[in-house]
């Protein structure tokens, strides 16, 4: 069985303001590919109500390092509230939606994705003395890998919202 070691647990996000959903998407995803990870979406959901609206979507974009070592961001989004906006600048309308948004960042390290030394217990055993004292740089370097790429991740969407909060 695949180990799994949370890194990054929780990293929240919050905005109040204006936003356009797809180009939050675009952003997450050229951050993503940047890096050559992979896209898996899980969830994406729109609830309507009398009044507002409700996205929901969970995204877990991944990365194999190696045959061993494979990294992965949930990345967990909710909006509510939601309200349609028209916004008129320079002659140009411009459609939003104004209402709050959480977004919640878990970031991943999974070890024997593929279950390659969990066959017999001698070698789960040797997986662990692998682990310790013979990779114990590569999934360090990996680990300080996927914390950078989180931390960029969470700074380039805040400045993306922070950039609609002014109009």
């Amino acid at each position: 069985m695949a180990e799994i070691q949370t890194i990054i647990d929780g990293k929240k996000l919050e905005y109040e303001g204006l936003f356009e959903p797809k180009e939050l998407y675009t952003v997450i995803d050229q951050e993503m590919q940047q890096h050559g990870f992979d896209k898996n979406e899980v969830l994406n959901s729109e609830h309507v109500y009398q009044n507002s609206k409700q996205l929901e979507m969970v995204l877990r974009p991944y990365k194999k390092l190696s045959d061993y070592v494979k990294v992965e961001i949930k990345i967990k989004i909710t909006a509510k509230n939601l309200k349609n906006v028209e916004i008129k600048k320079k002659g140009l309308t411009k459609k939003f939606y104004k209402g709050n948004i959480e977004i919640i960042f878990t970031s991943y390290l999974i070890t024997d994705y593929e279950n390659s030394w969990e066959m017999k217990p001698f070698y789960y055993f040797m997986r662990m003395i692998m682990d310790k004292f013979i990779y114990k740089n590569y999934i360090d370097e990996a680990k300080s890998e996927i914390i950078t790429i989180t931390n960029g991740l969470y700074e380039e969407i805040r400045s993306y919202l922070n950039m609609h909060r002014y109009y």
